[in-house]
């Protein structure tokens, strides 16, 4: 009776260790999720029904907001009319914004010279200091703003984190993408450069 109980709490770790790996490789791939669907392609952004109002749907023109940068200075969505733009909502402590955000700067550098920008709005709460050194640790060189009393994300709700918006040069939004992506593939870049094209 004694060897018995010592053989069940020698296998009680293995079967812990066990459980934990299973969850572990669980997390692993729901984290990644995202990357292994279709990436954001030009048939996301063709031509689709267009309406008068604002509202954070294809179709719609964008809803206006305007925040704080990091320096302090406001910034307008309509101060970006006639670009694309690449609205992405973030924070400091979403694990899947830290995978995506390099890709948005490879977009942001490839594309900046013809018209696309990329706003990087933080819903973190004040906390300022956490986020200038997230933009540091990735050196990010596009706008990040700052949406401390949730004004945007009002304007543009989801159940999701990262989330993201794409805006044509009309203002409308052409797309939405929810989860991280890599925004680095081939078709991200046809989806993209057949926007900039658009008149």
């Amino acid at each position: 009776m004694k060897s018995t109980t010592l053989k069940r709490k020698d296998f009680t770790p293995i079967k812990l260790a066990g459980l934990f790996l299973l969850l572990f490789c669980g997390a692993i791939l729901m984290f990644f999720e995202h990357f292994r669907e279709s990436p954001f392609t030009q048939d996301d952004v063709r031509s689709q029904e267009r309406m008068d109002q604002e509202r954070a749907e294809v179709g719609y023109l964008a809803p206006r907001f305007t925040l704080r940068n990091l320096a302090g200075n406001r910034v307008d969505l309509g101060d970006f009319k006639g670009k694309v733009v690449v609205v992405n909502f973030w924070a400091t402590w979403c694990a899947p914004c830290r995978v995506e955000m390099p890709s948005f700067e490879s977009l942001y550098r490839r594309y900046r010279s013809e018209d696309l920008t990329v706003l990087a709005i933080s819903i973190d709460k004040n906390h300022d200091e956490a986020i200038r050194d997230f933009v540091n640790q990735y050196n990010l060189s596009f706008p990040v703003l700052l949406d401390t009393e949730g004004q945007a994300e009002r304007l543009y709700p989801s159940q999701t984190i990262p989330f993201t918006y794409v805006i044509g040069r009309d203002g409308r939004v052409v797309a939405r993408v929810d989860g991280a992506k890599n925004w680095e593939s081939a078709e991200t870049f046809e989806a993209i450069e057949y926007l900039l094209k658009k008149s």
